[in-house]
Formats: C-alpha cells, sequence, structure tokens
C-alpha cells in the first residue's frame, strides 16, 4: 500500500460515485425527476456538513479494497479534516488531513512524520470561482443526451412523512453507448497516469498499483448500475447508495468484472465542526505552494 494506491481507490470511489451522480444530478428531462434533480443542486451547494463514505470493490467476486472516509467541512471558515482508510487484503493504511488556520496538513499512517503547507491563498471560495462554465455546460449537455435514454429508469417516490425515495436501475442494455465511451476513456486514462504523476520516490508505486486493481485495456463497458437515495424535508439528499458493475479485457486477455459499491451519507448539516490536530511536539516538514 502506498500514497498512489489510496488516490486510485478515492478516485475510483468518486468516478463511481460521479458515473451515476452525473446522471442523476442533470436529468432534466425525466418524468417526475425535477425534484430530485434540485435536491442534488441544493446538496451541492451545501457549505457544512460531514461526510461518510463507505466504499469497495471487487474483481469476479475476489475483494480487492475496502475504503472507508470521514470528511468534516465547513466552507465559511475554510476549515476541513478528513480521515480515509484503504484496506487491501490483510493491510490497512490511513491518510489524514487537515485544513485548519490556512494551513493543510496531512499525514500518512506509514509515517509519524506531517506536512504543513501555507494554503491560506487557495481556499473554496477561490476553486468556485476558478471554475470554467463553457466546460461545466458542456458537461451538462452530454449528460442531459445520456438521461434521455435512460428516463425509464429512474423513480421517484413521496414518502408520507415528507421525504423523498429515488431508485436508479440500469442493465447492461440500458447503458447508452457514450457512458461505455466515457467509462473507457476514464480507465484508459487512469491507467495511463501512474507513469506521469508520480507522488513518491518508491520505484514499487506503478507496481503495487497494478497488483491491486486490474488495468483494464479493452472492451470496458458498464453492465449495471443500481442505485438509492434519500431526501429529507429540506431536499437535501442524506444518503445514497450504488452498485456498479464494469467489465473488461486485460492486456493479457484476461476478462475482468469490477463491481463498485458505494454508501455515501449525510449529517450535522450545517452544524459541523471540522476537527483540528495540534502539531505541538510532532515531526513537522514545511512545504512551499507552487501555483501551476
Amino acid at each position: 500500500m502506498n500514497k498512489k494506491t489510496i488516490a486510485m481507490a478515492a478516485s475510483l470511489a468518486i468516478g463511481g460515485s460521479l458515473l451515476f451522480g452525473a446522471v442523476l444530478t442533470n436529468a432534466s428531462q425525466l418524468s417526475g425527476y425535477e425534484t430530485y434533480k434540485n435536491a442534488v443542486k441544493d446538496t451541492k451547494n451545501l457549505q457544512n456538513e460531514t461526510i461518510d463514505l463507505k466504499a469497495s470493490l471487487t474483481d469476479n467476486g475476489e475483494s480487492l479494497l475496502n475504503v472507508t472516509s470521514n470528511l468534516k467541512l465547513n466552507e465559511s471558515s475554510n476549515a476541513m479534516s478528513k480521515v480515509t482508510a484503504i484496506t487491501s487484503g490483510n493491510t490497512t493504511q490511513t491518510e489524514s488531513s487537515y485544513e485548519q488556520d490556512g494551513k493543510r496538513i496531512t499525514k500518512n499512517s506509514n509515517s509519524d512524520q506531517y506536512f504543513e503547507r501555507d494554503d491560506s491563498h487557495f481556499n473554496s471560495s477561490t476553486m468556485k470561482e476558478s471554475q470554467n462554465p463553457v466546460v461545466e455546460q458542456s458537461m451538462e449537455v452530454v449528460v442531459d443526451t445520456l438521461a434521455g435514454s435512460m428516463q425509464s429508469n429512474v423513480n421517484t417516490t413521496a414518502n408520507p412523512d415528507g421525504t423523498k425515495t429515488v431508485a436508479i436501475n440500469l442493465g447492461e442494455n440500458d447503458v447508452t453507448p457514450l457512458v461505455n465511451a466515457l467509462t473507457s476513456l476514464a480507465f484508459t486514462t487512469e491507467n495511463h497516469r501512474g507513469s506521469y504523476h508520480n507522488e513518491s520516490n518508491n520505484a514499487n508505486d506503478t507496481k503495487n498499483l497494478k497488483n491491486v486493481i486490474p488495468q483494464l485495456q479493452s472492451n470496458i463497458k458498464v453492465v449495471s448500475v443500481t442505485s438509492t437515495g434519500s431526501i429529507n424535508k429540506d431536499d437535501i439528499i442524506t444518503n445514497q447508495t450504488a452498485t456498479i458493475v464494469v467489465s473488461g479485457t486485460d492486456a493479457q486477455g484476461t476478462q475482468h468484472e469490477l463491481t463498485f459499491n458505494l454508501n455515501l451519507n449525510l449529517s450535522n448539516i450545517n452544524n459541523t465542526t471540522p476537527d483540528k490536530i495540534d502539531l505541538t511536539g510532532k515531526q513537522v516538514t514545511t512545504m512551499s505552494f507552487h501555483k501551476e
């Protein structure tokens, strides 16, 4: 296990979430689905919440990775704490990060060293202002195109207590060629990333990654997507689960069926205080920030 493995696992979990989340967010063409679309937007705009993520990845039924992550966010004070644990086989590694007092602090469980850098000039507002509206609008067009052929597979139910439930069920025949094309592109891009973005001087990083996650090269497609979501009375999504199955062939011609299981919970909305780390007496390395 290493930082690159953690990054890959996190990107798979997040990428899997985006795969079904993007369709949900912009599916304005879906009958009875406008409420859920608005709930996604309201949830996306939250600035103070606790997010708990559980994710797992299996290959042909064999467990490869298990991920648990706890994120506490307060954008108004530019504060954040996150603890992510990755389990592969009998090995568990934890990555912790904090944003506090204009600093970003990170630590990996395989070291006693804390890394600190000045992030006072780069906060959540800066990121939002730097988003490209043209790219965002283009993505909405793409996702609306995807949603158009999937509308019969998405259902929203109003519950007696004022909450709502959303259910999505896509089989292999329901997934559009464009979804499969984007999925194939995402996997192919991720498989080549290690050659250009080494985060460690460890020469075994890429090798370890390939030992953990199959490197799909061809015939990559989405087999199925099933998802449920819960919306509270304030139109905020408090829970989202999904199972995403992707198949493909590696360079040796071996067929793989990867199953991603995701469970995302939101709590303490507008009442979250991120954890802080006291660096007194700890080994700290100060790093400089270079804006590219």
